[in-house]
Order: structure tokens, then C-alpha cells, then sequence
């Protein structure tokens, strides 16, 4: 006799929750002259799923550089031909920065390196003034993991519909037409870090501001009116807490969103909690069938517009 068995796919799903932006450079490479480039360097800073964080340098390299070996920082060396063109540097740069763990890299118009981090989250301010023949244009990294919830975090989708009647069948529906489609969450975060209040608050709705000689203040003014949210927008991710951190087969994705905080208690008797929203925004960068959100593994290659 069989035994018989039998899978249930019923689930408790609780899960942690990130939002922000990934760490992001266009380095905007020249031709060498004579081996003019060797000993250039500048830092690419990377943290992981669980925030910590990783300092590295990208050393340009025609077999004479001398090593600067900066403190607490990791080498990337990238080999190169005296007189390369910007083309064969940049190639050999994707390739050095695109084997390191947390980082991908692509080329862009023959000479540009675009370096992106593969986690959200803020790092230490990179230096790039020892690799000045190069050009930079930096999307700085913000947020990171939220930390815990008192309850459950909630996702709301709606669809908006027209119904499609006609006059010789008086009020009977026909066809309803798919108009637009939203979705939030909702979320009740209670382990209050400075730094997470910060995220939270002046991270889009809210701003911060530090006086001459004194310590940052953050907290809501009239510096945002008229600003976009989603131009300030960043991943919103929920993971599921039961899966390893390299198993994204079950992430929640917004792609964009931005949060809005609601409520901030304050007493005695009740853990203090943050009551935040975050809206899903069009990402025009991602395909029509998930561009609002998306379930599963949002890092697969391939999923760009």
C-alpha cells in the first residue's frame, strides 16, 4: 500500500519590509594617453540585504600603478594597455566591477559605465577626486530595511472598471472595461531609529534641515509643495521572512512609490508606532504587464522595458 501525502499551498507570511534606492554612477570614461590613467582611482561603496556595508576602490591599473591602499577599503584592480581607447576601458571596467558580489555593471554608449548597486540602501559618501579625468553623474542611495511592524503589513489593489450596458437590454451588465488599476500598503513600524525616521519622513513627504554649527532636525514645511512623489520614489519590497534573502521567488515589488506618514503615537502604555502608506507609481522603465507591481523574482535579467 501507497502512502499517501499531500502539500497544502497555504501560507503565514509574514514578511520584512525595504524601501529606497539603489546606489547608482554613470562614469563617464576618456581614452588613455601614455599611460596618464594608471593610478587613478575612485571608491564604490556596497551594502547587502541586511545593511552593512562593504568600501571598495577601482584602481585603473597599466602595470606600474602604485597602490594607494586606502584604510578599511578593498581593491578592484582594473588592467589596462598604455593608449587604450575609452571603449576597450570601459569594457574592462564592466567586467572587474560586474564580478564583485552586491554590484552590476553595464557599458552605455561605447564609453559610459553605468555601476549599480544590487541592494537599496544609503552608504558612505564616495570619493571620486583621485579619478577627476573621469565624469560622474550619482543617484545616491537611500533607505534600506524598515524594521519591524506591530501588525500585519497590508497590500490593497483596486481596479477601476466602466460598465459596458446597452439600451436593448435596459440594465443588465455587458462587459465591464478595465479603466486603470492602484495599489498601497500600508504598514505600522515600530522599531523608531533616527535614522529610519528620517527615511520615512523626510525621505519624501518631509524634509530635513541642519543649522549652521548644529544637528540635523527633520520633520514637514512647505519645501515639498508642488514636488513630485514618484521623481523621489524608490522600491518598496516586502520579502517573506520564512525564505533566504537570495530567494526573491515570493517579493512583493513596487517598483515606485514613496511613503507617506499618517500617525505617530505617543504614551505610556503603547509601543510607539509609525503609520506609513506607500502608493505604487507607474515605472514606464518596466513591461506593461508589471510596471505598477510585481510578485516574484523582480532581479531576473530581462525584465527592463
Amino acid at each position: 500500500m501507497a502512502c499517501r501525502t499531500e502539500e497544502q499551498e497555504i501560507f503565514y507570511e509574514a514578511s520584512k519590509i525595504y524601501w529606497g534606492k539603489e546606489q547608482c554612477r554613470l562614469v563617464g570614461v576618456i581614452a588613455d594617453g601614455a599611460g596618464s590613467l594608471s593610478g587613478q582611482y575612485f571608491d564604490l561603496n556596497v551594502v547587502d540585504a541586511s545593511g552593512l556595508e562593504t568600501n571598495y576602490y577601482l584602481l585603473l591599473d597599466n602595470g606600474t600603478a602604485i597602490d594607494p591602499a586606502p584604510v578599511g577599503k578593498t581593491k578592484i584592480s582594473v588592467f589596462y594597455t598604455d593608449d587604450d581607447d575609452a571603449a576597450t576601458i570601459a569594457g574592462l571596467m564592466q567586467v572587474a566591477t560586474d564580478a564583485i558580489t552586491g554590484l552590476s555593471s553595464e557599458v552605455l554608449n561605447t564609453s559610459e559605465v553605468h555601476i549599480v548597486n544590487d541592494e537599496i540602501g544609503t552608504v558612505t559618501e564616495e570619493d571620486q577626486s583621485h579619478a577627476s579625468s573621469f565624469s560622474y553623474g550619482i543617484t545616491t542611495g537611500a533607505g534600506g530595511y524598515l524594521g519591524r511592524t506591530a501588525e500585519g503589513i497590508e497590500i490593497s489593489m483596486e481596479t477601476t472598471v466602466g460598465e459596458v450596458k446597452a439600451n436593448q437590454t435596459s440594465d443588465i451588465l455587458l462587459d465591464e472595461i478595465v479603466q486603470g488599476q492602484s495599489a498601497s500598503c500600508t504598514a505600522a513600524f515600530i522599531e523608531l531609529s533616527k535614522e529610519r525616521l528620517e527615511t520615512l519622513i523626510a525621505g519624501s513627504v518631509g524634509d530635513a534641515f541642519t543649522p549652521a554649527g548644529g544637528t540635523k532636525l527633520i520633520g514637514g514645511g512647505a519645501s515639498k509643495i508642488s514636488r513630485s512623489l514618484k521623481s523621489q520614489g524608490g522600491k518598496l519590497i516586502l520579502h517573506p521572512v520564512r525564505l533566504a534573502d537570495s530567494d526573491r521567488s515570493r517579493d512583493f515589488v513596487f517598483w515606485l512609490s514613496a511613503p507617506k506618514p499618517e500617525s505617530l503615537n505617543y504614551s505610556g502604555t503603547d509601543i510607539q508606532t509609525l503609520n506609513c502608506t506607500f502608493t505604487a507609481y507607474l515605472d514606464d522603465s518596466k513591461p506593461s504587464q508589471i510596471n505598477l507591481y510585481s510578485i516574484g523574482d523582480w532581479k531576473q535579467t530581462g525584465i527592463e522595458a
